[in-house]
């Protein structure tokens, strides 16, 4: 398996690409797991239930990209797309709709401001190619 460079990852909020703002960006995916353990048993055991994903991003902040949060922060449902390795031929993208769920803005006196957003999924997320 190639390894593939950080810097050449893709995101796309609301139609927005965002990556110029970015210098971090994590994609979660998880499985929700239902305890089935009896009396009688001596480990525990479990089942799978339903899946999750968040999506985390972070950069520097500026006006123009807290104008694109000001959008999405209404409570509406917004498309992510997200590209570990870019968006050119034929790269994996994960697509789906999301509610943002956090957004911070960082203010260090002796650093720059920055901003961090969490986005969490509704719905599915199909695996795809650009």
């Amino acid at each position: 398996m190639a390894a593939v460079h950080g810097s050449n990852s893709y995101v796309s909020i609301d139609a927005d690409v965002v990556g110029v703002y970015l210098d971090t960006a994590s994609l979660d995916k998880m499985v929700e797991t239902a305890e089935t353990t009896a009396f009688a048993d001596d480990d525990k055991e479990f089942i799978a239930g339903l899946r999750d994903s968040t999506l985390s991003i972070g950069g520097h902040w500026d006006a123009t990209g807290d104008g694109f949060v000001a959008d999405w922060d209404d409570g509406a449902v917004v498309e992510c797309i997200v590209g570990p390795a870019g968006n050119a031929g034929a790269s994996v993208k994960y697509t789906f709709n999301a509610l943002i769920t956090n957004y911070t803005i960082d203010m260090p006196v002796g650093g720059r401001v920055g901003f961090s957003a969490s986005l969490q999924r509704t719905g599915a997320t199909t695996r795809g190619t650009f």
